[in-house]
């Protein structure tokens, strides 16, 4: 099962790295070619159309927008257009690119930047020395640099969720391909198991011992222990699912817990 899992995560991390370099590679070459080339301004501006309709309509929709694949890649389109129109090295909208790396390393995983910045290097490698050989090898150097930087910052954007409280940093060691978006799902998880276990337990030594309890005033005590944990229960599980699907499933009139009944009393029914 481990096994079938890590395969199933790097399917999914290759399947986010083709789009990636497949779009550097497209952009690169568009701007670059003297007969496609004179058209990249037009690209960028539908390029940023489309990226800021689809935006839009996801929102609209109430989806999550920075995490659907398409919205992504029509992005990393519209910042490579950008970059590419307004002469790659000597653009002044270089340093988007990162930003979109340190983007790629936080929302994905350090795999899916490292592909991006390497297809940037290798690109960008054999025009070293076409202006300035100096100045076009620091550029290169610059994006490297990128790649340990956005580990770091991958590490402390987790830690900083783990003191707000918001996830539960877990040390995956048999997972170390989870994607951040993965990460926080799977510690969300976690943290509702452990918030759960305290009333779930609770509640189970209630209901264990209210047959014993002959003492009316006693049991109506229990009972309302049992009610306020139910509800305590439902809280929860309505947090949960209000922070992973942005919905709250379980609504409707609250339910009142019938009390028990004891032995000499008849069902009104």
């Amino acid at each position: 099962m481990i096994y079938a899992g890590s395969m199933a995560r790097q399917v999914k991390t290759l399947r986010t790295i083709l789009p990636v370099v497949l779009l550097v590679l497209a952009v690169f070459l568009f701007t670059r070619n003297p007969i496609t080339g004179t058209y990249r301004l037009q690209m960028l501006l539908t390029a940023l159309i489309a990226w800021g309709v689809y935006g839009y309509l996801l929102g609209k929709k109430g989806k999550e927008v920075w995490a659907n694949p398409t919205f992504v890649f029509l992005g990393e389109a519209a910042i490579l257009l950008l970059v590419g129109a307004t002469g790659w090295f000597f653009s002044p909208f270089f340093f988007v690119l990162y930003l979109y790396s340190f983007f790629l390393a936080l929302m994905y995983t350090p795999a899916v930047s490292t592909a991006f910045v390497l297809t940037l290097v290798i690109l960008f490698s054999f025009n070293i020395g076409e202006v300035d050989l100096t100045y076009d090898f620091l550029v290169v150097l610059s994006l490297l640099t990128v790649l340990p930087l956005s580990l770091y910052l991958r590490k402390k954007y987790l830690s900083l969720k783990q003191l707000e409280k918001e996830i539960l940093i877990l040390k995956e060691k048999q997972n170390p391909d989870l994607s951040t978006v993965e990460e926080v799902l799977a510690n969300k998880v976690s943290e509702v198991c452990v918030n759960l276990r305290q009333p779930v337990t609770d509640l189970k030594q209630l209901v264990y011992h209210l047959p014993d309890v002959r003492d009316k005033t006693d049991r109506e005590k229990h009972w309302e222990q049992v009610r306020s944990l139910t509800e305590e229960t439902i809280r929860i599980i309505n947090g949960f699912e209000k922070q992973a699907t942005g919905r709250q499933l379980m609504s409707g009139p609250k339910t009142a817990v019938p009390a028990p009944r004891t032995a000499g009393e008849s069902d009104p029914t």
